[in-house]
């Protein structure tokens, strides 16, 4: 299936890929917080990346990332190119 038509039928659903930066290095006992997205920490960062069903679910890690008394620094929906995955 060709890269184009995944991107249509994400979008179908109502999905969208987002990347979302938090201050701070985050360790892989965060994880399940932000259930099936990817954690990678990068220079005093942590980059969160990986599907969102829909705003509930954004709005959701980002009240997370509040409650945890984390600085969120970025939020961006990406293509499905630029984020490595399934």
């Amino acid at each position: 299936m060709r890269e184009s038509d995944i991107e249509m039928k994400r979008q179908a659903r109502g999905g969208a890929r987002y990347r979302l930066v938090v201050r701070g290095e985050l360790d892989a006992r965060y994880g399940y917080l932000f259930d099936g997205m990817d954690m990678t920490p990068i220079a005093g960062t942590t980059v969160l990346s990986g599907d969102v069903r829909d705003q509930a679910e954004l709005h959701g890690f980002i009240a997370r990332i509040e409650e945890l008394g984390l600085e969120l620094l970025e939020i961006q929906q990406v293509a499905a190119a630029e984020i490595p995955g399934p």
